[in-house]
C-alpha cells in the first residue's frame, strides 16, 4: 500500500472517530458530516505543514472548532445520559480505564459543564494524553488535569459518592 493510501485510510479513520465525537456532543448527522468534510478540506490544504505527531490532535481541534462555531449559530446541544452508567463510575483514572467500556462514556457526562465534558470525553473515550488534550483545547496541561478532576468530582456528587 502506498503512502497516499495509508494517509487516506488514516484520515478516514480519524473522520469516523471525530464523527462519533460530534454526534456525542449533540451534532445532528448532517452537520457532523459537513464538519468532517470541511476538516478534510483543511487537512489537504495544510498537509505539507502537518507532521505525523500533530495531525490527530489538529484534526480533532479543527473539527471541534467547526462544531463550536456551528453550535453558536444554532444554540443547541443534546446529550442525554443514563443513571445506569453512573453506577459504574470509580474514583481514580486507573479504575475508570479498567471499569468503563469506551462506548459508555457517551452516557457519563450529565450535569457536567461543557469545558469539563470535552476534556473528560477526549481522555476516556479517545485515550488522548494530557498534553494532547491541552493542544486540542488550547489550554495548559494543568488546566486539563483540573478539568478532569472537576468532571469526576461532579459525576461522583451526582451519584452520591465521594470523589
Amino acid at each position: 500500500m502506498g503512502k497516499e493510501n495509508i494517509l487516506t485510510s488514516y484520515l478516514i479513520n480519524l473522520g469516523e472517530e471525530v464523527f462519533k465525537l460530534l454526534l456525542a456532543k449533540g451534532a445532528i448527522k448532517e452537520d457532523a458530516e459537513d464538519i468532517i468534510q470541511n476538516t478534510f478540506y483543511k487537512v489537504y490544504t495544510l498537509l505539507d505543514s502537518l507532521t505525523e505527531d500533530n495531525i490527530r490532535p489538529w484534526f480533532f481541534r479543527v473539527a471541534l472548532n467547526e462544531y463550536i462555531d456551528l453550535k453558536r449559530k444554532k444554540e443547541q446541544q443534546n446529550i442525554y445520559l443514563t443513571e445506569e452508567v453512573y453506577s459504574k463510575l470509580q474514583y481514580t483514572d486507573r479504575e475508570l480505564d479498567a471499569v468503563l467500556n469506551k462506548d459508555e462514556i457517551f452516557y457519563l457526562l450529565k450535569d457536567i459543564k461543557l469545558e469539563y465534558k470535552e476534556a473528560f470525553f477526549l481522555k476516556y473515550y479517545y485515550d488522548f494524553t494530557y498534553e494532547e488534550i491541552a493542544l486540542i483545547l488550547d489550554i495548559r496541561v494543568n488546566s486539563v488535569k483540573q478539568k478532569l478532576h472537576r468532571a469526576r468530582k461532579t459525576i461522583h456528587s451526582t451519584v452520591g459518592g465521594k470523589p
